[in-house]
């Protein structure tokens, strides 16, 4: 038995059947049951997901994660259950985090199954049956009516004035007209006319199709495993952090290597060196980093909330920040994804409509002045015919205009409301008496109404069908023969439509006396006349073209990738500035025909890219990829998915866009607009400056304590800080100023830079030397003063040594308290950024110092964490350190503020310095 029927496009209906081994009358029940059972139910199977116990312990595979198990088990064997139970209770915070976060990351695959109709029409045994959409199997006929969605890809067998919406499929933004006739066995998806898709819409006719292919072998299916099998490649963000982990490794190591050598050269015992080591692990190891940066981004994703802007992945925020090429679909992206008429040429004069989408407002404009409807007979008879000769209907929501029927008729309607015609009073004062549907190859549609005690047809159509059919032209001054004169005036007025890449639909009226009788093809040669021409297209959003200006500004290039006609896609891409006026579309069949190399060469150079198919999208973002661009796909469309799944980012719309879109992407933008992504696109650099800013503070504060481990035992054989104590500084103080810190509000100029190479990371040369001089400064006056602050008369040694490590321990909280806000920016000083700014900051401050007293001054606290109180003096020696850095860094801002700005490592001309920075900023 098979499974599908290969291009039933190139079959006759009779041979379809045959191969389908299905008649016209239908499968009986029986047969049906049995290929149910052969070929399984017609769904979309989910997306494999991992179980959640797997996500909690692939939280604990990290390097940095094993060495404080490590510490923590040393620590535990040696000194007692205490210290190794606070860096256990550490690691499964920092899990948990990460845990939860994950989890509400990960959707499954299975909204796929919304695209199934739940129910079907089919014929069985000769008889119409409604049966469960995923009951319908190979070799069933589906029978087909305006509004139904489709269920599974079929051949159509019969079709009268049918049409489909697949705009959600191949892109088109208009119904596609269908019939049986066969079709060359490689004609591509988008001329496949007597084919119908699983999950489009029938948007008038009628249809009966044999079924072809069900569930994943069906088109939509086999994008579906397209996105399943796209591998997703990691963030930059997400690179950078397992870049800084693997280099954290060596460093750590490095250093208790080198604190272990240190403290048997000054005679220290095994013992000894083995927890001095743990406490150089535990003070190299920033363990609140992960925590930090989930954190930051989990504020930033409610913030984008905010703006429209839905965030599904954490680690893609950042991403944007690095993006250099969007790779937009036209239809409901760029555009309204509603038809909307543009231009009118009536009276003999071009007429510009303003206004978009289905909503009844805007103007008529003659050369820039606006013309009154109700004054214009011209205007008002044409609007009045393509009111009356039209099917649809135009309905108001809570949402806005929507528009039930043809598209293209919607636009008719809302051209007509917008001088002051409606539908429904048109068809009270002009019934209805008769009509001639559209069929294809008529090209036109007429429609007879009672008028003033006569009888009048209205023709819309085609202008090559309508044009012979006309005797004379409507002009304000009368109707005129239809000479050849007239004519070529006609055919000029709709060539200048058609270069603007409008859809031109012809109106006409012709008197209908009641002794022609019914309302027949016959009776209208001869007796038209032509009313004039309507010209529309699918607009482009107002708010797309500033977007795309801005995107420009921020250095990042736009290029539209759409299923819809080239011409079209020019005119839209030169519309909104994505092109220049002149440049064409490379079209998804020339794609076809380039290997990748030649497929480069053209993204290089091209920006807009028409009948596009969805492997097609896929291509070119790769190409994108492989050129070292980060790439950013919108879309809305099925035929979006696989290219959102491998683009850098994938950008779904969140009222148009399909459910497949949705879950492929890692952004969704809830109001369709986008202008949302330049919002996007901005908060994505704020927040990588934001995380930098919090990684100096972090490396910074590890750096200064292992330099003070390092320098104390070295010089004095000795360790200022316990590991608990380093634990303390690493996790309260960051999770404390590390998340104010991340809350920077951003500088305002980010969309003034271009974008960061995605192998810039996190760290760069500049940012190292800053944190290598910070963490030394740091640790000399805090090593000075362990050793040598006078302290007062004290009953042991042993007390005297937990009064200078209180002191060292509490020189550090307070330093880096003070000093946080000297990492708020790298180059800009206190004043310059605000000192009330970022008020977290100070809240954060407060409550640090208030729980380090209470570590201080807290008896139980004393004996966790190996303090004593300090007296009052003491706090002199607390402070110094802080002052004294701080008061360094203000001068190296205020004198050298581009000092630690250099993307590479190199050394700075004097006038770089002190002047304008003339190298490129990561």
């Amino acid at each position: 038995m098979i499974e599908s029927v290969n291009t039933p496009w190139a079959l006759t209906p009779e041979q379809a059947l045959d191969v389908a081994m299905a008649s016209r009358n239908g499968l009986d029940q029986s047969s049906a049951a049995q290929r149910l059972a052969d070929h399984g139910r017609n769904v979309l199977t989910a997306e494999d997901r991992e179980p959640w116990y797997v996500i909690l312990l692939q939280q604990f595979t990290n390097p940095l994660v094993y060495m404080l198990i490590g510490a923590a088990g040393v620590k535990a064997y040696f000194k007692g259950a205490t210290d190794a139970i606070v860096i256990g209770v550490v690691l499964l915070f920092m899990a948990l985090v990460g845990f939860v976060q994950e989890m509400k990351a990960k959707k499954a695959m299975a909204a796929l199954l919304s695209l199934s109709a739940p129910k079907a029409k089919v014929r069985r045994s000769g008889t119409t049956r409604l049966v469960d959409a995923a009951e319908v199997v190979l070799g069933d006929l589906l029978i087909l009516d305006a509004g139904d969605r489709i269920v599974a890809d079929a051949r159509l067998i019969e079709a009268v004035n049918l049409r489909i919406n697949e705009s959600t499929f191949t892109g088109e933004s208009l119904p596609v007209e269908k019939d049986i006739r066969v079709l060359p066995p490689d004609a591509p998806i988008h001329d496949r006319r007597n084919m119908a898709f699983m999950g489009t819409t029938v948007t008038r006719g009628r249809a009966v199709a044999l079924v072809t292919a069900t569930g994943m072998r069906t088109e939509i299916g086999r994008i579906a495993q397209a996105v399943a099998s796209t591998g997703k490649d990691k963030t930059p963000l997400q690179q950078s952090i397992e870049k800084l982990g693997h280099a954290l490794i060596w460093v750590v190591v490095g250093a208790c290597t080198m604190l272990a050598v240190a403290a048997l050269l000054q005679g220290m015992s095994w013992m000894d060196v083995m927890l001095l080591a743990v406490a150089a692990a535990v003070s190299g190891i920033p363990e609140g980093l992960p925590a930090a940066v989930t954190v930051v981004l989990s504020i930033c994703v409610n913030g984008l909330a905010k703006r429209n802007v839905l965030i599904r992945k954490l680690a893609a925020v950042e991403t944007l920040g690095t993006a250099t090429v969007i790779c937009s679909d036209k239809t409901g992206t760029l555009t309204l994804n509603q038809m909307t008429v543009r231009g009118i040429w009536t009276g003999r004069r071009h007429l510009t409509v303003t206004g978009s989408g289905y909503e009844p407002l805007g103007e008529f404009l003659q050369d820039n002045i606006r013309v009154e409807p109700s004054d214009d007979t011209a205007l008002l008879y044409t609007l009045r015919g393509a009111c009356l000769c039209n099917d649809a209907i135009l309905s108001t929501t809570d949402t806005g205009h929507q528009i039930l029927g043809d598209p293209t008729e919607g636009a008719l309607l809302a051209a007509s409301g917008k001088a002051g015609l409606g539908k429904k009073e048109l068809e009270a004062s002009h019934p209805r008496l008769g009509e001639i549907p559209f069929e294809s190859e008529q090209q036109f549609m007429a429609t007879l109404h009672a008028e003033d005690d006569q009888r009048v047809a209205y023709v819309k159509g085609s202008l090559e069908r309508l044009l012979p059919m006309c005797a004379h032209l409507r002009t304000s001054d009368g109707d005129l023969e239809m000479d050849a004169a007239a004519r070529q005036e006609v055919i000029e007025a709709n060539e200048f439509l058609a270069a603007q890449a409008f859809r031109v639909l012809a109106v006409a009226v012709a008197p209908y006396p009641v002794t022609l009788g019914r309302l027949e093809t016959s009776h209208l040669p001869g007796r038209l006349v032509l009313l004039g021409l309507v010209g529309m297209l699918d607009p482009p959003r107002d708010e797309a073209r500033s977007a795309i200006q801005d995107c420009k500004r921020a250095g990042i290039r736009v290029a539209m990738i759409t299923g819809d006609n080239p011409k079209t896609a020019a005119a839209i891409a030169t519309a909104l500035g994505i092109s220049e006026a002149g440049e064409t579309a490379t079209i998804g069949r020339e794609i076809e025909a380039m290997d990748d190399d030649q497929l480069l060469a053209t993204c290089r150079v091209q920006n807009v890219y028409a009948r596009i198919e969805p492997l097609h999208k896929l291509r070119i973002v790769q190409a994108f990829k492989r050129d070292g661009h980060v790439t950013a796909m919108t879309g809305d469309g099925v035929n979006d998915a696989p290219a959102l799944e491998a683009a850098g980012i994938g950008i779904a719309m969140g009222i148009t866009g399909t459910d497949v879109a949705k879950e492929a992407a890692d952004m969704v933008l809830a109001d369709d607009n986008f202008a949302s992504i330049v919002a996007a696109i901005e908060e994505g650099r704020i927040v990588f400056n934001r995380l930098r800013n919090v990684t100096f503070f972090l490396l910074m504060t590890c750096t200064g304590e292992l330099a003070t481990l390092f320098l104390s035992v070295a010089l004095y054989g000795e360790s200022p800080l316990e590991p608990i104590q380093i634990l303390w500084i690493n996790l309260v103080n960051g999770a404390l100023v590390a998340i104010p810190l991340g809350l920077e509000p951003g500088s305002g100029d980010e969309l003034s830079q271009p974008p960061r190479d995605s192998s810039v990371g996190l760290l760069y040369p500049g940012m190292l030397l800053r944190i290598a001089f910070s963490g030394l400064f740091m640790a000399l006056p805090v090593t000075w003063i362990f050793h040598h602050a006078p302290l007062p008369e004290l009953p042991d040694e042993a007390t005297a040594h937990a009064l200078r490590q209180t002191i060292a321990f509490t020189g550090i909280v307070v330093f880096e308290l003070l000093f946080a806000f000297q990492a708020r920016s790298a180059e800009k000083g206190i004043l310059k950024l605000g000192l009330f700014r970022n008020r977290a900051m100070f809240l954060s401050m407060t409550v640090g110092l208030g729980l380090q007293m209470l570590v201080v001054y807290l008896p139980i606290a004393n004996r966790v964490f190996h303090t004593l109180p300090l007296p009052i003096v003491d706090w002199s020696w607390v402070v110094l350190p802080a002052f004294v850095v701080v008061t360094l860094e203000a001068l190296r801002k205020l004198m050298a503020p581009h000092l630690f700005a250099a993307g590479q490592w190199k050394p700075l001309r004097m006038r770089e310095l002190f002047g304008k920075r003339t190298v490129t900023t990561a």
